[in-house]
């Protein structure tokens, strides 16, 4: 497997070489644009093909599992109201304490109430530039971390940024999800 190619849009030196933002997919780009507006500083990876498990993507990041957040759609089952979570990799969701907290069963959504929900597929929905407003819960347990890497819209593609700040942007409800 072929090393991330990374670019740090908010640093003063030259971007690594075949690392230009342009040739990030169209959701990619939306996602950086969204953060860019927001005020989120931000680090991209381009992944080599093939990098899909959060195992890998953690290794290309040279950083724990325990980093990489993982961005699960759930919809209640009576009201079918949606709700994103953002959750680290390593942790396991507790569907039943999740449920308690919104005050209704929730089930997993499937792929495709996902993608018309967010605009992005499963296994690449970012934490904000959605083509609809979604709840948001954030996993407490990522706000132990002052950096964590996110989905970016493709599912090549993962940025880096500060928990807080992330948290504060997109107006997550931090909770403890497992």
């Amino acid at each position: 497997m072929s090393a991330a190619q990374q670019i740090d849009l908010h640093s003063t030196g030259p971007a690594p070489a075949g690392a230009d933002p342009a040739n990030a997919s169209v959701a990619t780009r939306r996602v950086l644009d969204a953060m860019t507006r927001t005020g989120i500083p931000f680090t991209l990876k381009l992944l080599p093909e093939g990098a899909h498990t959060a195992e890998e993507i953690a290794e290309l990041c040279q950083c724990e599992i325990n980093f990489i957040v993982q961005s699960t759609v759930f919809r209640g089952k009576a009201t079918k109201k949606p709700f994103l979570l953002l959750h680290s990799a390593a942790t396991k969701l507790n569907d039943k304490n999740i449920g308690a907290m919104v005050g209704e069963n929730l089930q997993r959504a499937d792929a495709d109430f996902a993608l018309r929900l967010t605009g992005y597929p499963m296994g690449a929905i970012p934490p904000l530039a959605h083509l609809n407003r979604t709840a948001v819960m954030m996993d407490s347990s990522l706000m132990r971390f002052p950096r964590v890497w996110c989905p970016a819209g493709a599912t090549n593609a993962i940025v880096s940024v500060v928990t807080l700040v992330l948290a504060r942007a997109i107006s997550a409800r931090v909770v403890r999800l497992d």
